[in-house]
């Protein structure tokens, strides 16, 4: 068995890869924890894998805590994956790979794997970041801009004073200031996509196939101008992908 490891800015993602399926574990919210209690919230009582492949984006401090607890418990080291230009058949456009973030390199490449051609992923989490893969494998680029709470705990602590917890289902125009915020916010995700799914008609040949992963991927399935196919796990499927062939 290997596990799978997403640390992302908000959650732990993991997953045990075994017989070519993934079996989901429980995430976690690591920043409402300490990290050594975060990991044994998400590790306590699996059985000691052969591999563990990890996408971290979260900085030093939660992989420090990974490594402790992993060397206690299993006398193993984890192996942190990083962005390679050309990959499983993925090559990037990216200026410098090295700022790519993993996780969206990840998605971006299990897309791929997935459309078997174009793909273009949202990954909707913290941020949400789009990615564009052509029908050749090249990853010409995307674009990040703030997740719908971050959006939301943006504006009410900059400028209206008011907490909101949570962005709100709104179908109609507001009349509470909370409310107000939530059309707005997903009003702004919305015209996002729109505006994606305009350049790449305008832009390139044929239609993607469109994907959502992340934590917020129902809010914004639910929300979006084009359909899109949800997949939880994308992350872990890229990290997949990069282990077997040993990149």
């Amino acid at each position: 068995m290997m596990l799978l490891i997403d640390i992302g800015n908000s959650r732990i993602k993991a997953g045990q890869w075994q017989r070519g399926a993934i079996h989901q574990l429980k995430p976690c919210e690591w920043r409402k924890a300490q990290p050594a209690d975060a990991w044994a919230n998400v590790l306590q009582g699996l059985p000691r894998p052969e591999r563990i492949v990890v996408s971290n984006v979260a900085g030093n401090a939660i992989a420090t805590a990974l490594n402790a607890w992993v060397a206690e418990r299993w006398g193993m080291t984890p192996e942190f994956v990083t962005v390679q230009q050309d990959v499983g058949g993925l090559r990037t456009r990216y200026d410098r790979p090295a700022q790519l973030g993993i996780d969206r390199w990840l998605a971006a490449l299990a897309g791929f794997h997935l459309a078997q051609g174009a793909c273009c992923v949202i990954d909707s989490g913290t941020a949400l970041t789009v990615d564009i893969v052509t029908a050749q494998g090249e990853h010409i680029g995307g674009l990040i801009a703030p997740g719908l709470g971050l959006m939301a705990r943006s504006l009410t602590q900059g400028t209206a004073q008011l907490a909101l917890d949570e962005v709100q289902s709104v179908d109609r125009f507001a009349t509470n200031t909370a409310a107000a915020i939530s059309l707005g916010c997903r009003e702004a995700v919305a015209g996002l996509i729109l505006r994606v799914a305009e350049r790449l008609r305008r832009d390139f040949e044929g239609e993607p196939t469109w994907y959502v992963t992340g934590g917020e991927a129902g809010t914004i399935e639910e929300l979006s101008p084009v359909q899109l196919h949800k997949v939880q796990d994308l992350v872990l499927q890229g990290l997949a992908i990069v282990a077997e062939q040993g990149a």
